[in-house]
């Protein structure tokens, strides 16, 4: 093997090993959970695309080490994804594993949480915690 195709594999061996530990996507927590998402969320969502809705979002939620789980009530969608939800917290992130037509990454900074959600339709999120 020549210098310019060691080279070349030890590039794509390196792009390789770099995807599987990055924090992107859903999956198992990267890094310790920095945020406690257990309580009472609401929220609203409002589609990226203009004219395609918006609509309410409530969570109840009760979170295990990295691990959240409780009930979703999503409002306004044409279809319903109401129902459990479950998902990893990672460091202030909240990734969304379940219900599996949802998919979505949230931002936690105390009693309000942000970030995009997808599935039928892409929306922007945003919510209070309720004390």
């Amino acid at each position: 093997m020549n210098a310019f195709a060691r080279i070349l594999t030890g590039l794509v061996v390196l792009t390789a090993a770099g995807c599987a530990g990055s924090g992107s996507g859903v999956g198992p927590p990267t890094v310790a959970p920095t945020v406690d998402v257990t309580g009472r969320w609401v929220g609203t969502w409002t589609a990226i695309r203009g004219g395609l809705g918006n609509g309410d979002i409530q969570m109840t939620l009760k979170q295990t080490g990295p691990q959240y789980s409780g009930n979703l009530n999503i409002t306004g969608t044409p279809t319903d994804p109401s129902g459990y939800t479950e998902g990893v917290v990672s460091g202030n992130e909240l990734r969304v594993l379940r219900p599996t037509s949802i998919t979505g990454s949230l931002t936690v900074q105390g009693d309000a949480m942000t970030g995009r959600i997808g599935g039928v339709i892409e929306a922007n999120a945003t919510h209070k915690r309720q004390q």
